[in-house]
């Protein structure tokens, strides 16, 4: 591919989905056109890019999911999923006891390893957690990868990516050549295909946010309003993973670090949110949000006693 085109190709890639792909991406973007040309039987990369000029919305987006990256495995950065298992679990169980209510979301769930590893958490670690309401949506912009994390079938080698023989047999079963999730597992989560430049059609707020990873494939500008756009749909102090070393655009505006965890934030209060920012509309409807006292407050989570000073002990 010559620089033009793939100039031209990183034009239409922030336009449509709002990533931004450095030059030292190239070879990730020219590997994935190639198998993509290959697959639709051009006979050069080339024809791809004049028929992408053409600017028909259904082959673009073919486009874009064809270069989405897929790349993920059951309990990604592990020290993130321990903290979350032993610290955070523990937290929202004792605070969210009185409604019995849990809500997450992951956003970017590519083919859903993360969601299920989620669900595979919650129900090691809250205590009859039959009794609870527990709902656990996994979102993507790819439809490929959204089918197959419903159907919540992996592989051999998927299966093992991440997890211990103790945990497959513990929350899959086998049949027909593949891993299949138990039913306990598969009622916590449902999924849904979401581009995060899209208006947001979530109706639930949720108490913690995972976006790991995703983020930084943005532009600074869209970054920020996807950083805003999800604090106005979590509950008043949620919590908000990132990848473990993600720098993330505006994040400090809506999010304070919390210290001694891997890439974990939480909402800051309306009234700090709104001296950094000038007031507009999302900011007065986040304002609306009612406070939830079911939910971690953040001088118990941090102050009372600290998680960092718990991670010491």
């Amino acid at each position: 591919m010559n620089k033009n085109d793939f100039d031209y190709l990183l034009k239409v890639l922030k336009e449509n989905a709002g990533w931004d792909f450095s030059e030292e991406e190239y070879f990730i973007l020219d590997k994935k056109i190639t198998n993509f040309v290959r697959e639709k039987g051009y006979a050069a990369v080339e024809e791809l890019i004049d028929e992408v000029r053409l600017g028909q919305k259904s082959f673009i987006s073919q486009l874009v999911e064809s270069l989405t990256l897929l790349g993920t495995s059951f309990y990604r950065d592990y020290s993130v999923f321990r903290q979350f298992e032993d610290n955070i679990l523990p937290y929202l169980r004792e605070y969210n006891r009185g409604v019995k209510k849990l809500r997450v979301w992951s956003a970017g769930c590519s083919t859903g390893q993360e969601t299920y590893s989620i669900a595979i958490s919650i129900k090691n670690k809250l205590l009859n957690v039959s009794d609870w309401d527990i709902d656990i949506i996994g979102t993507d912009i790819s439809e490929q990868a959204i089918v197959k994390a419903k159907n919540g079938s992996y592989n051999q080698f998927e299966i093992q990516m991440g997890m211990n023989a103790r945990k497959i047999i513990d929350n899959f079963h086998y049949e027909k050549d593949s891993w299949l999730a138990n039913d306990d597992i598969a009622a916590m989560v449902s999924f849904k295909k979401n581009n995060l430049l899209d208006d947001f059609s979530l109706s639930k707020k949720f108490d913690v946010i995972f976006c790991r990873y995703v983020l930084s494939m943005f532009t600074k500008e869209y970054q920020k309003k996807i950083i805003r756009n999800m604090f106005n749909v979590q509950t008043s102090n949620g919590l908000f993973y990132v990848g473990k070393k993600e720098k993330i655009e505006g994040i400090e505006e809506f999010y304070s670090k919390v210290p001694g965890f891997d890439g974990l934030y939480q909402a800051r209060s309306v009234d700090k949110v709104q001296k950094l920012n000038a007031p507009d509309k999302e900011t007065a409807d986040a304002a609306k949000k009612p406070e939830m006292p079911s939910f971690v407050r953040p001088e118990k989570l941090i102050k009372r006693p600290t998680i960092s000073s718990l991670l010491r002990k």
